[in-house]
């Protein structure tokens, strides 16, 4: 089967290359040197002429703070109209669209966390445009899966845009200081990289019905304090973590979810938090 994945580039994009060609797939990976997923016309044209079995959009805008102000124009053509123009090419072609959300959908007022088909409501124009995103697939597209996730973390994609995830940030960080100021009043639910591109590809060998699905490591909700310190634990590093509110930590432009754990109702459980942080870990030490 042919896969063509957007945004190959970036962290996640980088491992569902990997994972879809060890398992075989024809895999054509797409970045925007090749495609810009904003041009209509455009993405149509290629999908035509490259005809995939399955379409994966891995692409996004994820500068939470920027899309408060003048990016929020850019936040919304790469989470919302890029979607929208693949979700019609997808159907064109007859192919299936696979798209990736996330947990800022929700606004974090519910402290058990949020299921696939629970409404969003989400806090700030980051969440917006991933929402807005959702639902120009959900009202263009007949065959597609949604996969929110969350705090996703991994190794750095090779496009020069692509970031350090929140673990690798505070590895380096621990290596220099002694003690390390971390938020402790905003909860969620990490997703470690190559096991999102490992299960989503298994929801798409199993055929299962077409909607919403959480690709979340097992583990239960964690603040980012809770999360830095399982990273340091595995890693063995001494650095004292100091617990600090939103507040204490600074002012931000974009208001952040308190709790947007999201529970995992849908599908098989994904591995253990614990031990994906391990195998990240070690999968940075042998790099």
């Amino acid at each position: 089967m042919k896969v063509a994945i957007t945004g190959a580039g970036g962290m996640l994009g980088g491992e569902l290359v990997r994972i879809f060609q060890d398992k075989g797939y024809h895999v054509v990976p797409v970045n925007r040197d090749n495609l810009d997923i904003i041009d209509k016309d455009a993405v149509l044209i290629f999908l035509r002429n490259l005809r995939p079995d399955i379409v994966i959009n891995a692409a996004a805008y994820n500068f939470v703070d920027l899309a408060e102000g003048e990016a929020f124009n850019q936040a919304i053509a790469v989470n919302a109209h890029g979607p929208a123009n693949l979700a019609d090419a997808c159907e064109d072609i007859g192919a299936l669209f696979v798209h990736y959300s996330s947990d800022y959908v929700f606004d974090g007022q519910r402290q058990l966390g949020y299921a696939e088909n629970d409404r969003p409501n989400p806090v700030n124009k980051y969440g917006l445009s991933k929402y807005k995103g959702e639902e120009e697939i959900k009202n263009r597209a007949n065959k597609y899966y949604i996969c929110r996730v969350s705090r996703l973390f991994g190794r750095p994609g090779n496009s020069k845009n692509s970031k350090k995830s929140f673990p690798a940030l505070m590895l380096d960080l621990a290596r220099d200081k002694s003690e390390l100021k971390v938020v402790d009043s905003e909860v969620a639910t990490p997703s470690y990289a190559p096991d999102v591109a490992l299960f989503t590809e298994k929801l798409i060998k199993e055929r299962l019905k077409y909607g919403i699905y959480h690709l979340i490591n097992e583990g239960g909700g964690v603040s980012w304090y809770e999360f830095a310190q399982e990273v340091l634990e595995a890693a063995e590093l001494k650095a004292r973590i100091v617990p600090v509110s939103a507040e204490e930590f600074g002012t931000r432009p974009a208001k952040r979810p308190a709790n947007s754990s999201l529970l995992n109702t849908n599908f098989i459980p994904l591995p253990k938090r614990q031990e994906a942080i391990l195998r990240f870990v070690r999968d940075l030490e042998r790099k």
